[in-house]
């Protein structure tokens, strides 16, 4: 009975991990999509006003980089996290 137990726990720390890197395999994803649509909307934002997407470049940097920053690093603490569960695991066994 116990090792059918350990067997449970050992597989639920293994999927603990790779949900995490799936997760920051999603907000990757959801960064690139974050990526185009910001950059869409600023490319239209010039046209509606005739603007040059070269004079107002500042203001596109900044709202590209105000949508995907924080895509990144909630990606990369999801992907922290899921190494450090990995780590923790590999060393208790």
């Amino acid at each position: 009975m116990n090792k059918k137990k350990n067997c449970i726990e050992d597989k639920q720390q293994v999927t603990t991990y790779k949900i995490f890197y799936g997760l920051a395999i999603v907000l990757i994803m959801y960064l690139g999509l974050s990526l185009v649509s910001s950059y869409q909307d600023f490319a239209a934002y010039c046209e509606a006003y005739k603007v040059s997407m070269a004079s107002q470049w500042f203001l596109g940097l900044k709202t590209i980089l105000a949508a995907t920053i924080p895509c990144m690093v909630y990606a990369s603490l999801t992907y922290g996290l899921g190494y450090v569960i990995k780590k923790i695991d590999t060393n208790n066994d």
